[in-house]
């Protein structure tokens, strides 16, 4: 896809620009034409920035479902095609790239705890089950609203602002309810080593 030649890129941009015109009227054909232009270019992008071949997978995907949910709201003069698709690879890697990010520092920053052994004996996969169990009855214990902005925080990555954008609720409220949520979580974790030695090892 080289924009080396002028009269090329122009013929390119045409085709794009013909080709979302089919597209928004339902012509399946088009996203075909378009992906086999553009996926290798969208890939490539998107692996630089998530370093994740899986992820980069997952972000090709969601562009091009993009482009077909929003090919009546393209306009050749506002751009072509391979920019749009471009901005949109880059701002759907940083979002995942983001969350990912968000996801590890939740992990050790707010649910920091001694790490378990790292060999697969049979005292470490206890251990881990002990663990697995007490963080269980924790999440049960809490209330359902801590327990969801526990939920959204770290297994969907969103920000507090965005939690409280989705649930329609104050941001204040958002953050004592994780805040609650995580020192209960925190505490059973604290408490983990006399569970297990109450319980010879097993989880309750």
């Amino acid at each position: 896809m080289s924009t080396g030649d002028p009269s090329a890129a122009k013929v390119r941009d045409a085709a794009d620009a013909a080709a979302m015109a089919r597209l928004a009227q339902g012509d399946e054909s088009a996203l075909a034409e378009l992906y086999d232009r553009y996926s290798p270019l969208a890939l490539g992008l998107a692996l630089k920035i998530t370093r994740e071949q899986g992820e980069a997978e997952d972000v090709v995907h969601d562009a091009f479902v993009a482009v077909v949910e929003r090919a009546d709201q393209y306009r050749p003069d506002r751009g072509t095609v391979a920019a749009w698709l471009v901005t949109t690879v880059r701002n759907l890697s940083l979002d995942r790239s983001r969350r990912r990010v968000r996801r590890a520092q939740i992990t050790e920053e707010e649910l920091r705890h001694e790490p378990l052994d790292t060999v697969s004996t049979p005292e470490s996969l206890t251990a881990a089950a002990a663990t697995q169990s007490v963080v269980r009855r924790a999440l049960e214990g809490l209330a359902p609203a801590q327990r969801r902005a526990l939920e959204l925080a770290f297994f969907e990555g969103l920000s507090y602002p965005e939690i409280a954008e989705r649930e329609n609720i104050p941001l204040g409220t958002v953050k004592s309810r994780a805040a609650r949520a995580l020192a209960a979580l925190r505490d059973a974790l604290a408490g983990l080593d006399d569970e297990l030695k109450r319980t010879g090892g097993e989880p309750g």
